[in-house]
């Protein structure tokens, strides 16, 4: 079988990327051995947020007194907030293969290996292309103490259909925050066990801060400088024995969730027949997303390891289907892409920290904000609004926006789109904005 272009595993970079080189005339095929449609839509970012979602109606029900309306016994029904996140979830694989059919994109089912610079086996026959993409995803990071078998993973838990009464959970990222916060309001007592001294690494640390001692109000406890020893049945459920403060201790658990980050899944592709070159962290590329040691390859998505999201692994789908049809025209741009954690309330973020632009020896002003007691927030009853935001002084560009509060991941893209169109600060500080929303608020942040 031969191709124009194949893309390995079909999420978003995969379908986004076939999709357009199909439409332009070229014979394409996609290649996955498991369900069609990518981790964010089956089991990522979408039914997530379907949990995170009914975390939020919760919260705002328990909290409906102070605006003056009185709630009796709320009682949640975890069964039917599962089934409601499975309507989200159901379908998603039938729908894309039939997408990739009326494209004319061929499906291959299967578990390929590379056998040349240019060739595939899977299934025992043989497949060539002119051009690859390997965008295979991410799995979490295995854990190697004894009793590693017995902690979960992000699917598990999504299909949950007993809230559990202790949750402990390894690691202190995005996943970590996003299911503990969920289940700390459904009653569960939820212990974070962190490696380092910070949780959310990589982020605003100030605005970090805020978020776990927030978490922490919820009833959650942070064991910090913690390693796990081991994990063993109990007639209770398990005991996870960890090591923290130079002292073994024991903590009693009905659910361990491995939330200590995800690797490449690049493992099974024998990427060393394809001259790849590849560590740890993933697939060397360079800004056309090409791999330098094979250029007929191209990597995306979380299989090169640079950022794991999935609006990234979209954008980059797009970037490799014009450089394979362009010639090499378009290369990455991270600067300006907006993430956002989705606790309640969340944390949003674009660009880089003051941390970061200080490592960089760069010139800059920082404003810092606690909103909570400005009257917008106030209106809303919201009691958590904090901003920090990094200004280059030359430029009076925004080098970084960091929020934490109610609409956060919305207001985020007001400063996403500032960065990418080059507009100053100075400029943004005047525009005006429908009051009272917290939209209003943003000119204010920097002052």
């Amino acid at each position: 079988m031969k191709y124009d272009f194949v893309a390995i595993v079909g999420g978003n970079a995969g379908l986004g990327a076939t999709s357009r080189i199909a439409a332009a005339g070229h014979r394409v095929a996609l290649i996955d051995r498991g369900n069609i449609g990518g981790l964010c839509s089956l089991n990522g970012c979408n039914p997530k947020k379907v949990l995170v979602r009914s975390s939020e109606v919760l919260n705002e029900i328990r909290h409906a007194g102070k605006f003056g309306i009185d709630v009796g016994g709320v009682k949640v029904d975890w069964n039917r907030v599962i089934d409601r996140k499975e309507t989200f979830t159901r379908g998603v694989t039938e729908a894309s293969e039939k997408s990739l059919q009326q494209q004319g994109i061929d499906l291959i089912k299967g578990s390929p290996r590379f056998v040349g610079r240019n060739a595939v086996e899977v299934n025992g026959d043989r497949v060539e292309a002119s051009a690859w993409l390997i965008s295979t995803g991410s799995t979490p990071q295995p854990l190697s103490f004894p009793g590693a078998e017995l902690v979960k993973i992000s699917d598990d838990i999504l299909a949950l259909r007993e809230v559990p009464k202790h949750l402990v959970i390894i690691g202190a990222g995005v996943v970590a925050f996003e299911f503990g916060q969920v289940f700390a309001r459904l009653g569960s007592r939820v212990t974070f066990l962190v490696r380092d001294q910070r949780a959310l690494g990589g982020n605003e640390q100030e605005l970090v801060e805020a978020v776990v001692e927030f978490t922490r109000t919820l009833g959650a406890e942070f064991i910090f400088q913690a390693s796990v020893q081991s994990v063993k049945r109990a007639a209770s459920g398990l005991v996870v024995t960890i090591s923290a403060a130079g002292q073994n201790r024991e903590l009693p658990a009905d659910f361990v969730l491995n939330a200590a980050g995800r690797v490449p899944s690049i493992g099974t592709l024998d990427l060393a027949e394809a001259e790849v070159k590849f560590d740890g962290r993933g697939i060397e590329v360079n800004d056309y997303l090409r791999s330098p040691s094979n250029p007929a390859i191209f990597a995306g998505g979380d299989a090169h390891g640079r950022m794991q999201l999935s609006p990234i692994a979209s954008y980059e789908g797009r970037v490799v289907a014009r450089n394979f049809l362009e010639k090499d025209t378009e290369r990455v741009n991270y600067e300006a892409i907006p993430r956002c954690i989705y606790t309640v309330p969340p944390l949003a973020s674009v660009g880089i920290t003051e941390a970061q632009a200080a490592k960089r020896g760069m010139k800059f002003t920082v404003h810092t904000h606690d909103m909570a007691g400005w009257k917008v927030y106030g209106i809303m009853g919201e009691e958590i609004a904090r901003a920090k935001i990094i200004i280059e002084k030359n430029t009076d560009q925004i080098l970084g926006a960091h929020i934490y509060g109610a609409n956060a991941g919305d207001e985020i893209h007001f400063f996403a789109l500032a960065m990418a169109a080059k507009v100053p600060a100075s400029s943004l500080k005047n525009m005006v904005f429908a009051y009272p929303t917290f939209s209003s608020t943003l000119p204010y942040v920097f002052d």
